[in-house]
């Protein structure tokens, strides 16, 4: 009983089952061709076909170039043929065109789309070619920008340029890489100063730069601090020589006054114990300390052989401009009178130099 029941169960089922027809067939095969075409368009998306191969536009070449530096980076120059001295310096490169080959490439001084230096070789650090000198490129003057620099390190001017390197391909296309050079060294008035008088034309450098440096903050500048290097003596008559040994740049004597001060930094003010240095006439005072006076006044004259003549009685400090240059420069001297030579100095008393475009005291003798 229970397995003839079991067996009219599985026979209803399979009444139910049915077959698949040829309609269900194609209905399928189109499901299937679709998922077909959706693959093979989601695979033909993500193929990337490769730029510069095939029908497809002309690359531009791959481009790149700088600068590298070492001690043998140099100024060209030589009076006897050169109208002004230009810089070289070392630079490298490199051009890859990747669906051709370069046809043409070199270093463009004043970007103007113009190759100024040709290169012989795609990839390089030396330009071997007959417009280079020492396989090196020599910039031009007229290119040079600067910056002018004035803080508490730097007072001066920084130099840089830009230059261009271009490649062109076999098929016209164009690579171009922009290189800025800076100069390692900044320029102070010094550096600036002795470039316009050795090395005509270098940088660009003109007179009118000159007027940048003229702020009495500008370290180095022509109106700041100068430095002074003293060696004092005493003679057995009693008077302390003062010998100027350096001066960081020449100085007209009438920027300095002088200072006689006594052990607790007072100035002496028993007579002539501070003043001018250089000889003049101020507001219609005579003063000045220089017994080496040379020029035609006839008042001050009269003043620089009172001073000679002197004993240290009535002008406790002499100066002699040695070289008669009117500069407070080397070679140049003080004299001091101590107490045993009719004057009031004493050792350990000093003598200050200051510098009258800013009020500094620029040098000290202590007195020994």
């Amino acid at each position: 009983m229970s397995k003839a029941y079991f067996f009219a169960i599985f026979l209803l089922a399979a009444s139910f089952t049915g077959c698949i027809g040829d309609e269900n067939l194609d209905e399928l095969s189109e499901q299937e061709s679709t998922t077909e075409e959706e693959t093979t368009n989601v695979e033909d998306e993500e193929q990337i076909t490769p730029v510069g191969t095939n029908t497809t536009a002309n690359m531009a070449p791959y481009v790149t170039a700088g600068v590298w530096l070492n001690d043998d980076d140099y100024i060209i120059f030589d009076s006897s043929y050169d109208d002004e001295a230009r810089m070289a310096i070392y630079v490298n490169w490199a051009a890859k065109d990747f669906d051709g080959s370069i046809a043409n490439a070199g270093f463009d001084l004043d970007l103007d789309m113009n190759i100024d230096v040709f290169v012989e070789e795609d990839f390089g650090i030396l330009i071997n070619n007959t417009s280079a000198d020492n396989e090196t490129l020599k910039l031009e003057n007229s290119n040079w920008n600067y910056d002018f620099v004035l803080n508490n390190d730097i007072c001066g001017l920084i130099f840089h340029t830009t230059f261009a390197f271009i490649a062109l391909d076999n098929e016209g296309a164009v690579g171009i890489e922009l290189v800025q050079f800076v100069l390692r060294d900044w320029v102070d008035y010094d550096n600036m100063m002795e470039i316009k008088n050795d090395l005509p034309g270098l940088f660009g450098i003109t007179d009118d730069m000159e007027d940048l440096f003229d702020d009495p903050n500008c370290g180095g500048g022509p109106n700041s601090d100068p430095t002074v290097t003293f060696f004092v003596s005493e003679s057995s008559a009693g008077i302390y020589y003062v010998d100027v040994i350096k001066v960081s740049r020449q100085t007209p004597l009438e920027d300095f006054m002088f200072f006689l001060k006594d052990e607790t930094g007072s100035t002496y003010v028993g007579g002539n114990g501070f003043g001018e240095i250089a000889m003049q006439i101020q507001g219609g005072t005579i003063q000045g300390i220089d017994t080496g006076y040379s020029g035609d006044n006839e008042t001050l004259e009269n003043r620089a052989n009172e001073i000679s003549n002197d004993d240290g009685s009535v002008y406790p400090v002499h100066f002699s401009d040695n070289d008669r240059d009117g500069f407070l420069s080397a070679g140049d001297q003080f004299m001091v009178y101590g107490t045993s030579a009719n004057g009031p100095a004493e050792d350990d008393w000093k003598l200050d130099i200051q510098f009258e475009l800013t009020g500094n005291i620029i040098a000290s003798a202590r007195l020994r």
